[in-house]
């Protein structure tokens, strides 16, 4: 396969230090699994991946994964007990591998296509395994390696949708030959084949207009292997031996030439080339510096010659931290952008900006990349958040506001809280004006004004703040029995400040974005006001039940090498709250009340997050789980003080999206 990337990323291990909300569409994201994924090759797009999951210990089966069904596919096998796949075309339909037949007797080659969701078996060379290892762009043309009649020798061979038929493209002489990587269109494919003597192993090159299989030589020695070729099929990259040697250098090959070139190593006798972009001008693979110090990506052009990913990025402007790559697996068409693995294990993608594709310079570390953008998707809970602590917090003693017919009030009230537990580290205030004023024994009418302002750590020192003016309009009707139903709105605009940090090549860096949020809301609420007394404790129970609807804006992050361009996001919370308020009087001016309250949020998980990292890749973010039930305890006072009456209430809670512990303050005039 060749399109915008050209290589897979092979034995990428899918553990990832994403916290279990956060998904996105590099390899090495699967945590929603729960099982080891290991994804082996990518789309063009870069949002679909494919390769093997452990669904037993020493049993693998071919899954697919796509950033739009944020979900891992189980592609089953031909009937037997494991299956594996190794290659995509560009859009990411069409997929192909090797699975057992019915009772594991062989592994056949399969094509799998989107349309059907089924597992078609292409067989094999007449033998009892093969292989299928690469797609063409569209996806209607297959090369692999098979087993031929007897397993006496194994062949490469190409596959077409137009005649069905697995073709042997045979080999250079010996015995053994195998397909591994075909142009856009799938008329050339290349590999490796041995020659008469079964002991020398050369890089060939097979085109359908002449239906044979060139020898591509060597540079020198008894070893080449072709490993990639460019879209036009007339540019091939590999490794291969030099005379008298037994490590191999890379080699490029062109068909104007007919010449292998070799490309040098970093430094030590050895490198390999992986990939190479459209053009063919452009050569990625992995190679030992001087002195064997650890193996690393490089970047090869004719202008430049072989530099390590480092070095590249150095060359165009990025300043290199303690970042230091162990491969480079994968290049766009272009060939400005460059994904492998780094000396600690994880996925990196490089770029330099380049004249057809935009963004910044540099290097980021996939799985901390991807953490940091899920900490941020996160923070769009916060306007949500603090509209329910306005609503539920420092709303949540109507009674204490309930007047005599004809008498009217003002008030001043707040709330500060702070919320501690994963994935939370944030802080919020609140403290708005309000008015009421009770026409008659059978209702009362509020209207309250406020201002919200919450804070989170996203890590690297980056921050979101959110702020928010809102109004709460608010009646209370008498109802029989000493009962009161309270029905309360709620409508909020203000706007995010979220500075994301995340480190480039190494080195902290950050962008910024200020979208716009609005948050609706209701509640319904019942008093039973005194429904029991126990000595001088009067005892009222109450239940609510509360919604509300917060939207952030879509935004594109300004500054920084990898914006990114987030799309908008809905949080929707439905709570039920059933309470008991327990009053005591301490003196005629003053009173104590402690309450306990229990609640039940109905969603599961929060609202899913989407983007781009601009000219990159694309990802979904699944809402992340709702911890839905919790409780809430009060300890509380009122009392008459000067003019007018002064409340407070201490609050924690012992789990959920409300603050860990908050204090809420009310003082108000009676007239």
């Amino acid at each position: 396969m060749f399109e915008h990337w050209t290589k897979s990323i092979l034995g990428l291990a899918a553990a990832t230090a994403l916290p279990a909300f956060g998904q996105s569409t590099l390899p090495g994201s699967f945590t929603d699994t729960g099982v080891a994924a290991t994804p082996l090759e990518m789309n063009a797009a870069g949002n679909i991946f494919v390769g093997e999951f452990n669904v037993a210990p020493t049993q693998a089966h071919a899954f697919r994964w796509s950033s739009s069904s944020n979900s891992l596919v189980d592609m089953g096998t031909l009937g037997g007990s494991s299956s594996v796949a190794f290659g995509i075309n560009a859009k990411g339909d069409i997929i192909v591998g090797q699975a057992t037949i019915a009772g594991d007797t062989a592994t056949h080659a399969f094509v799998w296509s989107a349309a059907s969701g089924i597992m078609a078996d292409l067989g094999t060379l007449g033998g009892t395994y093969a292989a299928a290892t690469g797609v063409s762009r569209t996806g209607d043309v297959i090369a692999g390696a098979s087993m031929i009649a007897g397993d006496v020798s194994m062949h490469a061979f190409r596959w077409s949708a137009t005649s069905n038929v697995m073709t042997d493209l045979g080999t250079l002489g010996g015995r053994t030959s195998s397909g591994l990587a075909l142009s856009a269109d799938g008329n050339v494919v290349v590999g490796y084949s041995y020659l008469a003597d079964n002991t020398t192993r050369r890089a060939f090159r097979w085109t359908a207009a002449s239906n044979l299989m060139s020898d591509l030589g060597s540079l020198g020695g008894t070893m080449s292997s072709a490993t990639a070729t460019n879209a036009a099929g007339d540019v091939v990259v590999g490794y291969s031996t030099l005379a008298g040697g037994t490590t191999p250098h890379a080699f490029r090959w062109t068909a104007a030439s007919g010449l292998m070139s070799d490309l040098g190593t970093l430094g030590s006798n050895y490198a390999s080339a992986t990939g190479t972009n459209a053009a063919g001008d452009v050569v990625i693979g992995n190679s030992y510096p001087a002195g064997n110090t650890g193996v690393q990506g490089f970047r090869w052009t004719s202008g430049n010659g072989m530099q390590s990913i480092e070095a590249w990025l150095a060359a165009n402007g990025v300043s290199v931290g303690n970042v230091r790559t162990s491969s480079a697996t994968a290049i766009n068409a272009e060939g400005n952008v460059i994904v492998g693995t780094l000396s600690n294990g994880n996925v990196y993608l490089a770029r330099v900006p380049s004249s057809a594709a935009g963004g910044g310079a540099g290097l980021i570390d996939a799985q901390q990349f991807n953490s940091g953008l899920a900490k941020v998707s996160n923070s769009g809970l916060l306007a949500a958040n603090d509209a329910e602590t306005a609503m539920d917090g420092l709303h949540s003693n109507p009674m204490q506001m309930l007047l005599a017919p004809g008498r009217a009030t003002f008030w001043a009230a707040g709330d500060a809280g702070r919320q501690t537990r994963a994935p939370y580290d944030s802080k919020l205030g609140i403290a708005e004006i309000g008015y009421g004023y009770r026409a008659s024994q059978h209702w009362q009418v509020n209207l309250a004004a406020g201002r919200t302002y919450s804070q989170a750590d996203t890590g690297l020192g980056g921050r979101t703040s959110a702020r928010s003016t809102y109004v709460a309009p608010e009646v209370i009707l008498s109802m029989p029995a000493s009962s009161y139903l309270t029905l309360t709105g709620y409508y909020g605009q203000g706007r995010a400040d979220i500075d994301r940090v995340y480190l480039n090549a190494g080195l902290p860096l950050g962008t910024s974005g200020h979208p716009d949020q609005e948050t609706v809301g209701a509640r319904l609420r019942w008093d039973m006001v005194d429904l029991a007394r126990w000595g001088k404790v009067r005892l009222t129970p109450y239940t609510s039940l509360t919604w509300m609807r917060t939207r952030t804006q879509g935004y594109r992050e300004q500054g920084g090498a990898f914006p990114v361009d987030w799309r908008a996001r809905v949080d929707r919370t439905t709570t039920a709250r059933i309470g008991l308020d327990a009053v005591y009087p301490l003196t005629a001016a003053s009173t104590l009340q402690l309450r306990a309250e229990g609640a039940h949020r109905f969603e599961r998980t929060g609202a899913n997050t989407s983007g781009e990292v601009l000219g990159l890749y694309g990802f979904d973010f699944a809402g992340q789980d709702i911890k839905q039930d919790w409780l809430r305890l009060g300890l509380g006072m009122q009392s008459r003080i000067g003019d007018g009456i002064a409340s407070m209430m201490l609050n924690a809670t012992t789990q959920g999206e409300a603050p860990s512990y908050w204090i809420s303050a009310n003082y108000r005039w009676e007239f």
